[in-house]
């Protein structure tokens, strides 16, 4: 196992940084068993480190950090059964890859690829279909190595309890060696973009994430437009669609990324600028239409760094939060120049995830990185609150476990699983102490 000096860590806008003493590398199971044995004689807790893209502190440690990137790649596919299994540390971007000799696709995707695919379920990672979950949706089955040194394979027929908490289980149930999923034939999306009226979108939000295979919206606070994303699910055959190569380099690169940095950057040292940035990225935000291959669709570019957190709120209940949020923004006069971007899920059975239960429509706040992203991102959580909202576990968040609890009927069995599997707490920190309610270290 490579043992590398320990380094400063962060998560990926910066927002949270820490400094381990020591970084695991392995790229083997007794690797993986012989990190988790040093960290336990040696009274120091371990986490796990996927691709760092959370934006709460959930892998920050000045314990043992483990990270599984030397552990990648897919065990089986079966195109029969549509299961596939990928080592933890395999990275999203490359799974489509990976599964295209077999003719699969993961069922959907969200619109960043740069996770873990251990981190992805870990984190309750999802993205946009009435009828799709997310990721820990389409877990079918777990190789965990244990607090203890045990390996186990884990699933709804192979000790159900440990795989209910282990599939969304916020890296405290064991380190994920390998995840078995449920993915669907290969297939192709269809995307149009567009400026839209924001009351009308609105309004028709329920009907059209309904009928359509992925619908979407972005609204910039204070605004009146919407950028309206709707993707349909066509044949692998279809041609692919994309804009002329320099046409596309502007419009993602130049004007996505480049353009955007400046611009946020400028308002984040001139405030009064935040308006009439919104106000002109409200107009252009909408790209070309495209078909491609579903990773290509799914995910782009993310360059330019965010704070982010986002709320889940049942799905009947969407068009009075997002009024009562929309006028407290106006009320505030908030001057942020990132979207909010809106969503819908699918219910699944997951204790922990934030669609558990219930159709779910998440909203998401993003502040860009050079600004002090609580106030703002605060406000949200408070104004969402009184909609049962529940906060996506890798975005940033003000809640603990006595406020958690109430939001989870299953949180009293999960945190049952974990004090079983864990009793010496050597895969907790005190952040997530506190998110679980479990007492201090003595």
């Amino acid at each position: 196992m490579t043992r590398r000096p320990a380094v400063p860590t962060r998560t990926w806008s910066g927002g949270h940084r820490w400094s381990p003493q020591q970084i695991l590398t392995p790229r083997s199971e007794a690797e993986v068993l012989a990190g988790i044995a040093a960290a336990r004689a040696a009274g120091r807790p371990l986490r796990v480190v996927g691709g760092g893209h959370s934006f709460s502190p959930l892998a920050a440690t000045d314990g043992a950090a483990m990270s599984l990137d030397h552990y990648q790649g897919l065990v089986r596919a079966d195109r029969a059964s549509g299961l596939v299994t990928l080592r933890g540390g395999t990275r999203l971007w490359e799974i489509a890859d990976l599964l295209a000799p077999h003719g699969l696709a993961l069922e959907v995707m969200g619109d960043i690829d740069r996770q873990s695919i251990a981190g992805a379920i870990q984190t309750g990672t999802h993205g946009t279909g009435a009828a799709f979950t997310g990721f820990a949706g389409m877990v079918r089955g777990l190789r965990l190595a244990l607090p203890d040194g045990s390996i186990v394979e884990t699933s709804p027929a192979e000790d159900p309890d440990l795989f209910e908490a282990a599939r969304l289980g916020l890296g405290v149930i064991g380190v994920v060696l390998e995840v078995t999923l449920a993915c669907v034939p290969r297939f192709r999306l269809a995307l149009t973009e567009s400026t839209e009226d924001l009351d009308g979108t609105v309004r028709a939000f329920a009907a059209r994430s309904r009928e359509e295979d992925h619908h979407e919206f972005f609204w910039f606070p204070r605004t009146s437009r919407a950028t309206v994303r709707t993707a349909v699910r066509v044949p692998a055959e279809t041609p692919v669609l994309r804009p002329g190569r320099a046409a596309e380099l502007l419009q993602r690169e130049v004007l996505g990324n480049g353009a955007w940095e400046v611009l946020c950057r400028a308002a984040s040292a001139v405030p009064a600028a935040s308006r009439p940035v919104a106000e002109v990225a409200s107009r252009v935000f909408a790209g070309s239409a495209v078909t491609d291959d579903s990773a290509a669709v799914f995910a782009a570019p993310r360059r330019v760094r965010f704070h982010e957190s986002e709320w889940a709120i049942p799905a009947e209940r969407f068009e009075e939060a997002f009024t009562a949020l929309r006028r407290r923004l106006e009320e505030e006069r908030v001057r942020v120049t990132f979207p909010l971007e809106i969503r819908r899920a699918a219910a699944d059975d997951v204790w922990l995830s934030t669609a558990s239960g219930r159709d779910t429509v998440y909203l998401a706040a993003h502040r860009y990185h050079r600004e002090d992203p609580g106030p703002y991102l605060l406000l949200v959580q408070r104004t969402l609150a009184p909609f049962a909202a529940r906060p996506h576990w890798g975005k940033r968040h003000w809640l603990g476990a006595w406020e958690l609890a109430a939001l989870y009927p299953r949180f009293e069995d999960f945190r049952a699983v974990r004090a079983a599997v864990d009793p010496e707490g050597l895969l907790l920190t005190p952040y997530l102490r506190h998110l679980l309610g479990v007492a201090p270290a003595a």
